[in-house]
């Protein structure tokens, strides 16, 4: 699985400068949003390192319009999400020497200050995260776990930069880049193809096996004692509502049609393979998209393997679902071998097309950050 430590979606903009200068905020005229730091909740903690001290100044800039995060499906069939996928609530900044925290501060909006320690440090950045102040090294942090059922309000996004030179004088600049930990399924179009002829109604579309946390090194998905979501199946008391389904859905779709609303989901990374349904139990297996449609007064399931593992700020898109022959008979149960034994490609053929999540921007036009 690729890192969400590689360059990505995200750039902060930071100013290094001596302890006696005066901090002052960064201003970037292109910025569509930026609250000065007077009127932040901001917190810091003191170097744990001694040493010289260097204060760090750290801006947020957001260029990007908010939208909402949960709600219904998109009405649209052009959009890929109606989500608040870009909005900044807090940012943590940590800086390490070595393992050991040499400087942190948090901040929900504008600007606040990092004091360190001249030298060679790693800098970390971790948004829309709960309260990480008690971390005091860098191997704490990684270990840290990160969950999906905190970003219902906005995802969580990390990003770090290393080996970068802090002095008291003269400037270098670097970018750190941070980006989202969840993936994204994206449903445009579900064709109605059926040999059988006759329209077909939809009535679910949602994903199967969802990894509901890992740590922020992002190198610890969790086994079957973790947390998942709609194990082996649609749970009523195990599920996230519409980042993980869209339920009680009434499109009709004549023959040869296609029911272009567009279906949005979340989950947190997984690599594990394609598991079909064992009775012994579940174990932890790849995320399944499910489509469940009624034919002639029948339900019909649809679980579609869609051959990849999810990585982090991913976005997968179905362009097409084509249905072509009846799926899997629903059992009327919670899981089963109707939602987890997936439909040969005779049934269904699907396209799946795998992009970066978007483009947003922190800082100013180039996304810089001064040391």
């Amino acid at each position: 699985m690729a890192s969400i430590w590689e360059p990505s979606l995200f750039n902060q903009l930071i100013t290094n400068k001596d302890k006696e200068m005066k901090r002052k905020a960064l201003l970037a005229a292109a910025a569509a949003l930026m609250v000065m730091s007077s009127c932040n909740k901001e917190s810091t903690i003191p170097s744990v390192s001694t040493g010289q001290k260097v204060s760090i100044d750290v801006s947020i800039v957001s260029k990007l319009t908010p939208t909402k995060v949960s709600g219904e499906a998109n009405t649209s069939s052009q959009a890929y999400h109606t989500a608040d996928e870009a909005a900044i609530n807090n940012l943590q900044v940590f800086v390490f020497a070595g393992d050991a925290l040499d400087g942190y501060a948090a901040v929900e909006s504008g600007s606040t200050e990092v004091e360190c320690t001249a030298g060679t440090r790693d800098i970390y950045c971790i948004v829309n995260a709960p309260s990480l102040s008690e971390i005091r090294t860098k191997a704490a942090l990684l270990a840290t776990t990160s969950s999906l059922a905190e970003d219902s309000d906005n995802f969580e996004m990390v990003g770090y930069k290393a080996g970068q030179q802090i002095t008291r004088e003269g400037s270098s600049q670097f970018t750190v880049e941070v980006s989202r930990i969840a993936s994204k399924i994206v449903v445009k179009a579900i064709q109605n193809a059926l040999k059988v002829q006759g329209p077909m109604t939809v009535r679910r579309v949602y994903i199967t096996n969802v990894a509901g946390e890992i740590n922020y090194g992002l190198d610890n998905i969790p086994d079957a004692q973790g947390v998942w979501f709609n194990k082996g199946g649609y749970q009523v008391s195990n599920n996230l509502g519409s980042f993980t389904q869209d339920l009680d859905q009434s499109a009709e779709v004549a023959s040869g049609d296609s029911y272009s609303v567009g279906h949005y989901f979340y989950a947190y990374p997984n690599d594990n393979a394609y598991v079909p349904y064992n009775n012994s139990g579940w174990v932890p297996k790849r995320t399944l998209l499910v489509v469940q449609i009624e034919y002639n007064g029948a339900l019909y399931d649809y679980p579609v393997d869609l051959g990849v593992d999810l990585e982090p700020n991913k976005m997968y898109v179905i362009n097409n679902l084509k249905l072509v022959n009846l799926g899997n008979p629903d059992d009327g149960g919670e899981g089963g071998e109707d939602e987890e034994n997936i439909v040969s490609g005779a049934s269904v053929e699907v396209d799946v097309q795998v992009v970066d999540w978007g483009l947003i921007l922190l800082g100013d036009e180039r996304g810089e950050i001064i040391i």
